[in-house]
């Protein structure tokens, strides 16, 4: 009787996920925006022409982060 050889082929492995990016990138968004809020409580902001405008700037900031988060949360019960 003839051995059969039965070649099996590995699955791909799944791409192991760097968490550090994910971090790193919450860092850095986290240190922008604490920027603009600062700037916003300054009598002469740095990155505004006017305490109004640092002002504009915070608020559009705080919308944006309340879109992104707004869009995850859709992202996760997409398909649920």
């Amino acid at each position: 009787m003839a051995n059969a050889t039965q070649t099996q082929t590995s699955a791909p492995k799944a791409e192991e996920f760097d968490r550090t990016s994910v971090t790193r990138s919450f860092a850095r968004l986290k240190h922008e925006v604490s920027e603009l809020v600062n700037d916003a409580h300054r009598s002469r902001p740095f990155y505004a022409a006017s305490k109004e405008e640092a002002v504009t700037k915070r608020d559009a900031a705080l919308a944006l982060l309340s879109q992104a988060a707004e869009k995850i949360d859709a992202i996760k019960k997409d398909g649920n």
